[in-house]
């Protein structure tokens, strides 16, 4: 047993830890691949934030207040919630206590 923890030690010295720093290519290509990796995800959350307002405009030019729940084409929640006063928060909240219970109700049965 003491052979082969000795052997794969030895082979450990030969395969040294990957070290980005190690190499200037390696760490130019790395920083660039990390640059362009988070260009793209500010650009995807800018573009669902600009998607979002788009969407709550428009709402608000039929509802006053509004609770919106879902999921993007990803599969990702999407939440937005449209009030402008406590009075209209508590209604809201209200109404989806009461949609929640109604459906689950017509779910479960009595």
């Amino acid at each position: 047993m003491m052979k082969d923890k000795k052997s794969s030690k030895g082979s450990d010295d030969q395969n040294p830890p990957f070290n980005p720093n190690a190499n200037k290519e390696v760490k130019e290509l790395t920083h660039k691949a990390l640059v362009s990796f988070l260009k793209e995800q500010i650009s995807e959350r800018s573009s669902n934030k600009t998607d979002l307002d788009a969407l709550n405009s428009q709402i608000q030019e039929f509802l006053n207040s509004f609770i919106l729940i879902g999921y993007n084409f990803k599969g990702e929640p999407v939440s937005m919630i449209s009030a402008h006063n406590q009075q209209e928060a508590d209604s809201l909240g209200t109404l989806l206590n009461k949609f929640i219970f109604n459906n689950a109700k017509d779910t479960f049965g009595d």
